[in-house]
């Protein structure tokens, strides 16, 4: 088992023993399952962790050096041990409440060995780092790089190797693009792709918190203009577009032609209030929509997602 495998499957082995709650978490951990480390058994001390000493910032830095890179926080057990799991050498610091010391462990002497710094720091301290109250209790201050953009050579190539791809047009909203981030990455679902314009979100603290890992698990690429990439993806994808006038999730094989049947599927979804541009739609090869008795005109985006992906890449 390899250090990143190792690290993760620390981390979680550590959360499933759970951790004490006095009165409700604060912040995101209020609607999380508790978690507890582990408790020194009776009439041992409890070995304390070595901790490299370094004042907590009231602030975020870039490190000189860096180039076109830049510092982000990753909060939340579930985030922060995907980070390590997916990419644990892009982690510069950690800090973490004195509760959840016996979780990380493994991976405070994983930083030492990589000379970098963890710290114990309180509650008031983390919200400063992570720039929200919303840090369950742990920041990761990760370096990260532009994303790269996706071209229609590259789709053909994940075609032939039977990846389908989930594309985002306009999604607007930075714990929507943490949802389905979280979605696509419990289905299974690696390529993802997102549009290079101004209403679309961009992956963010929020983004990282609300997909609890998701995000570090995508190979996410930005696409200059969906319509064009569409074009020469239909090619070697069925390409399947979400949208409220769609026919009402009709069945795989009702809708795509016996040349596609073999085509890995590619689904595309659209802004939350206007849903797709109309030069997207044209670059569909099919249109679907989600029936309800009409109480309200659609579900979150999110839980749309979920159900194209269940029933046109795992029923079908």
């Amino acid at each position: 088992m390899d250090t990143e495998d190792r690290l993760f499957f620390v981390l979680l082995g550590n959360e499933r023993k759970g951790r004490q709650s006095k009165g409700g978490g604060r912040g995101e951990r209020s609607s999380e399952r508790p978690f507890r480390g582990r408790e020194p058994e009776r009439g041992k001390r409890e070995r304390k962790l070595p901790h490299r000493v370094e004042t907590a910032p009231q602030k975020v830095k870039p490190i000189s050096g860096l180039g076109d890179q830049w510092l982000e926080p990753v909060c939340g057990t579930h985030a922060v041990g995907s980070l390590f799991h997916c990419k644990p050498f892009i982690v510069e610091r950690l800090f973490f409440e004195e509760e959840l010391a016996p979780m990380f462990g493994e991976i405070c002497r994983f930083l030492a060995k990589e000379r970098k710094a963890y710290r114990v720091v309180s509650n008031e301290e983390l919200s400063k780092i992570a720039g929200t109250r919303h840090h369950g209790g742990v920041v990761a201050i990760a370096r990260r790089r532009p994303l790269e953009y996706g071209t229609p050579k590259a789709a053909e190539f994940w075609a032939k190797e039977g990846y389908p791809m989930l594309l985002l047009d306009g999604i607007g909203n930075t714990h929507n693009l943490g949802g389905l981030a979280r979605t696509a990455a419990f289905y299974g679902i690696e390529k993802a792709l997102i549009a290079d314009t101004r209403k679309q979100a961009r992956p963010s603290e929020s983004a990282y918190r609300v997909a609890r890992g998701g995000l570090d698990m995508l190979d996410l690429r930005l696409v200059e203009n969906i319509p064009s990439f569409l074009k020469g993806a239909r090619k070697s994808y069925f390409v399947i577009g979400l949208d409220i006038e769609g026919q009402p999730l009709p069945d795989f094989i009702s809708i795509c032609p016996d040349e596609k049947l073999e085509m890995p599927v590619a689904l595309v979804i659209g802004n939350e209030e206007t849903g797709l541009s109309d030069a997207t739609r044209g670059e569909c090869d099919a249109l679907v929509g989600i029936p309800g008795c009409g109480a309200v005109d659609r579900l979150n985006v999110v839980a749309e997602t979920a159900l194209l992906i269940q029933k046109y890449l795992v029923e079908s």
